[in-house]
């Protein structure tokens, strides 16, 4: 059950830096608030400020969504295509320049602004980690996508709507199995190279992989643990939220700052992971994993040694 310490562990970093947990709450609103823009200044023509334009952006509304999209009002389509990749691509670099300066806080050296520093340092190799990582992800969903519609043609010959739902089930723990091992070792191979001030990604990212698959007992609990936490946080909101609706300015705020701290407890969990997982990178000694392969002699200096 080594696992446990490194949760514990985890926890105790992430209490130890409340001030980060602020800004691993605030900066993810960064893409979302542009997103939002770009949508209202798309709707306004067509909606102007109405109840029915505000249920259109709203994802407890999916059926008035869906009848927007399909009027001759709709004004969404550049935010659904162009205005997704700009908020992929901005929510990319917010999350390597959150992980560059994390990562160099956690690792709890005697440095001054070790958030800046982090940044600074880490960014372009984190970044190189994150592509890598993001094409990673695109195979591991298209294995899933394909597992699935094989078992909905499955359903569909067998006219039996329970294998639907075993396709889905399957595809979901296909793409965990592929992903979550991959999502580790890219921050091992983070910590590695922060640690040791070593630049090879792609070649860190690998060999952790190896390391990965190899300690797996005592880390895919620890990752299963962070990852559940926030769900069973958003589980108990919504549970919470959807049977009334608020109807006043005091249940608005209300509702505003219950949503405010789920954001709040998922930036302490994001922490509490970073966390764990320098802790689980210290019980496996600290190796060198962004350590670059050894240049080989030539035969003129061999000959003169």
């Amino acid at each position: 059950m080594q696992f446990i310490s490194y949760v514990k562990e985890g926890f105790r970093i992430a209490g130890r830096h409340k001030k980060l947990v602020l800004v691993l709450w605030l900066a993810p609103l960064v893409p979302a608030l542009a997103l939002a823009a770009m949508a209202a200044s798309n709707l306004a023509p067509a909606l102007g400020r109405s109840v029915y334009g505000d249920r259109v952006l709203s994802g407890d509304w999916l059926i008035t969504f869906l009848e927007f999209r399909a009027s001759p009002a709709d004004a969404l389509g550049p935010i659904l295509s162009l205005g997704v990749l700009v908020m992929a691509a901005l929510t990319l670099v917010v999350q390597v320049v959150l992980s560059a300066g994390v990562v160099e806080v956690v690792l709890e050296r005697t440095q001054k602004n070790p958030f800046v520093l982090g940044i600074r340092k880490n960014f372009l190799r984190f970044l190189r980690t994150s592509i890598v990582l993001s094409a990673a992800t695109v195979v591991a969903f298209i294995a899933a996508r394909l597992l699935m519609k094989g078992i909905f043609k499955i359903a569909e010959a067998q006219a039996d709507g329970r294998f639907d739902i075993l396709g889905i089930v399957l595809a979901a723990v296909l793409f965990f199995l592929l992903w979550a091992p991959l999502d580790l070792a890219a921050d091992f191979s983070r910590i590695a190279a922060a640690r040791h001030d070593q630049r090879s990604m792609v070649r860190g990212l690998f060999r952790a992989l190896g390391s990965v698959l190899r300690h797996l007992g005592r880390l895919i609990p620890m990752y299963l643990v962070f990852l559940a936490l926030p769900l069973l946080v958003h589980f108990i909101y919504y549970q919470m939220r959807s049977p009334w609706t608020a109807s006043s300015l005091f249940l608005i705020l209300m509702s505003l700052v219950l949503q405010q701290v789920v954001m709040m407890l998922r930036g302490f969990f994001k922490l509490g992971l970073w966390g764990a997982e320098v802790a689980a990178y210290r019980g496996l000694e600290e190796p060198e994993f962004c350590r670059p392969r050894a240049k080989t002699a030539s035969i003129g200096e061999a000959v003169e040694v």
